[in-house]
């Protein structure tokens, strides 16, 4: 995989998260669609373990560093460096489990793997800041915060498919491998 290639698209899915965060969010909720999460989907469907793991910690960090938390003790929105690195760690092991069993040149693959991976890490944010509350003896309502994830997942989900006519032609130039030739098919006569 080559870096310099995924930090370019990083920067472009950062910026495309960022700014259209506001003009895409569902009425007055905060749900919206993820796009460095299909990004992530996207990098494991396709890359080595390994690789993914580290895409994931960093694209993490990345989106704990531009979002803020508001917690009940401060007046101003906290940077907490780690929930979303682990969220987002866990959501992209759910896809290298689950990429073995679908057809990776299919669209709405990328859909179905965002909207599950991003639903994992979802839950795993959800446990980690309960864990928090608990620690801190501070009142915590989770399912608030879990049907926000279960909608955000859904959006992220229905925004990969038109993203993944885009991405998935960007393999050679991310340096993953294409689609694989079947095991029993006649060979190309080029």
């Amino acid at each position: 995989m080559r870096v310099v290639a995924l930090a370019l698209l990083t920067w472009i899915f950062m910026g495309l998260e960022l700014g259209l965060k506001g003009p895409l969010s569902l009425g007055a909720s905060s749900v919206s669609p993820s796009f460095v999460f299909v990004l992530l989907t996207y990098v494991a469907m396709a890359a080595t373990p390994r690789q993914t793991a580290w895409a994931a910690l960093a694209l993490g960090v990345l989106t704990d560093l531009t979002n803020p938390y508001a917690l009940q003790d401060r007046l101003s929105p906290v940077v907490v460096v780690g929930p979303n690195a682990i969220a987002f760690l866990l959501g992209a092991q759910l896809v290298l489990t689950l990429r073995g069993v679908m057809i990776r040149r299919n669209p709405f693959t990328l859909g179905f793997l965002a909207c599950t991976g991003q639903l994992v890490a979802s839950v795993t944010l959800v446990g980690i800041f309960g864990v928090r509350s608990l620690i801190d003896n501070q009142h915590w309502a989770a399912s608030p915060h879990l049907w926000g994830g279960l909608k955000n997942a859904l959006y992220t989900g229905v925004a990969a498919v038109p993203l993944a006519l885009v991405l998935m032609p960007l393999g050679p130039f991310l340096g993953l491998p294409g689609p694989q030739a079947r095991r029993f098919a006649r060979p190309n006569s080029t």
